[in-house]
């Protein structure tokens, strides 16, 4: 039974307690995915990444008919999770040369792929035209002019939005400190430079002028948030794009697509992202905003794109861990919980941006938490997993689940300290196959190689 789990039964959520008290992922009980994969390991969901792209589609096409999603990778490129959202209905993003091989590995074809970045190489482009992407989202007057360098006059046409950057006027009055954020964004084009662009690519026989992009992304780090201002960026930066839209579509050019990106997240009663945030926009006042911006600039017969990581795969998977040992504090305060070979690199966003991700004792579901505990791992720094956490009295062998690690977890893990990167699988109704191989020490310690005169003798 070495990597796999037979199918044991099915669930209506991908989360919930079994008879045994046991945290469940996907009719999964988490203690026997612990016994037959091992711990550290990352259990995806696929009845969640389902269910999170049909919402999306769901909500936005009541409001605005033509919707369609795309799966924007770089929250999690694994294959399974790629293919599963695929699967659901959703076109895929990719940003890098990286990315295009892991959709390939997905099945994902082609034309159900778009290639965003802004610092998009040769080979790259070569890709996107030679194999016919659904979209190239240029993102500079040099990304376009290089564009029309590669692709033939003579070749049958690739269609291409441009991104255009979010203005910080816009938003200056009354939220300055977004404002100040997007000053210094790397990403987009100015609303002339989108112009001159577009006139270059409306030129160019091989290449198709398709429509705009924007992409505000989730508005929270380091900023101050709320769901009124999450609503608020999103609202003014499709209004921007929106508006630049129709200014084309005045002026003669061919539009069909507006691509505004993604930022969404599924509220959390436990709090997700940045200090554990709870008050997220639904999904329902997304669509709401968004689509009444497109309806005011007569852009209801465009198809509108929604580049979305976050929301499709955060909370679609879990981590789960097993308990070392405990150490009592040793000046006060909350006691320790060690968890092994375990740490926050594995998802840095805990350290970079204080991202709190609930943990609930998944071997003990059945007991009410009478403790509050630090969690940590064996790293030589602050490797916090998380702080004041109230959980059941946990011993040596226990398992603890770490939920929301779906986006930018796996994506940007380390191996820290030289603690081999976790493995993943896939749970699906009852049944759970390897998807990532555990890395090994072994692993960690092969990749250098020592210069000959450092050798050490024989």
């Amino acid at each position: 039974m070495m990597g796999r789990l037979a199918p044991v039964g099915s669930t209506e959520g991908h989360l919930g307690v079994n008879e045994r008290r046991h945290l469940t992922i996907d009719g999964c009980d988490s203690v026997e995915l612990v016994e037959v994969f091992g711990a550290p390991v990352w259990v995806i969901s696929e009845h969640a990444i389902r269910g999170n792209v049909a919402r999306l589609r769901e909500a936005f096409s009541r409001l605005h008919a033509r919707t369609r999603v795309v799966y924007a990778s770089k929250a999690n490129p694994e294959p399974a999770v790629v293919r599963v959202a695929h699967d659901a209905g959703a076109w895929v993003d990719a940003v890098t040369m990286g990315h295009l091989r892991l959709l390939e590995r997905a099945g994902v074809p082609p034309s159900a792929i778009v290639l965003n970045g802004n610092a998009k190489t040769d080979e790259e482009l070569r890709w996107a035209l030679e194999h016919r992407v659904a979209y190239v989202n240029a993102d500079s007057p040099a990304e376009v002019e290089t564009l029309a360098r590669l692709q033939a006059p003579d070749a049958q046409p690739i269609a291409v939005c441009l991104r255009v950057a979010t203005d910080p006027s816009r938003h200056t009055a009354d939220d300055p400190a977004f404002a100040a954020d997007e000053l210094g964004s790397k990403f987009g084009m100015t609303e002339a430079d989108v112009l001159e662009a577009a006139r270059i690519v409306h030129d160019h026989p091989g290449l198709e002028f398709a429509g705009v992009h924007n992409h505000v992304g989730f508005p929270a780090y380091g900023i101050p948030y709320s769901a009124e201002l999450d609503l608020r960026r999103h609202e003014r930066a499709a209004t921007q794009t929106a508006e630049l839209a129709a200014r084309l579509r005045a002026e003669g050019f061919p539009l069909r697509t507006v691509n505004l990106g993604g930022g969404f997240r599924v509220p959390k009663l436990h709090g997700f992202g940045p200090g554990g945030i709870t008050d997220i926009p639904s999904v329902e006042a997304y669509a709401e905003t968004i689509g009444g911006v497109l309806r005011k600039n007569a852009l209801e017969d465009v198809e509108l794109l929604l580049e979305a990581g976050g929301y499709v795969v955060a909370d679609a998977v879990v981590l789960l861990a097993t308990v070392l040992q405990r150490k009592a504090a040793l000046h006060g305060g909350d006691d320790w919980i060690f968890v092994r070979d375990t740490s926050a690199y594995h998802f840095v966003r805990a350290l970079m941006y204080g991202f709190r991700h609930h943990v609930v004792a998944a071997s003990r579901m059945n007991e009410e938490p009478v403790e509050r505990v630090r969690l940590a791992g064996p790293v030589c720094t602050d490797d916090s997993l998380a702080e004041g956490v109230l959980l059941p009295v946990l011993g040596s062998g226990d398992v603890v689940a770490v939920l929301d690690q779906g986006a930018y977890c796996e994506s940007v893990t380390s191996d820290y300290c030289a603690i081999p990167i976790p493995a993943a699988v896939l749970a699906s109704n009852g049944r759970a196959e390897i998807t990532r191989r555990r890395e090994s020490v072994e692993d960690a310690a092969a990749r250098f190689e020592l210069p000959s005169w450092l050798a050490p003798p024989e």
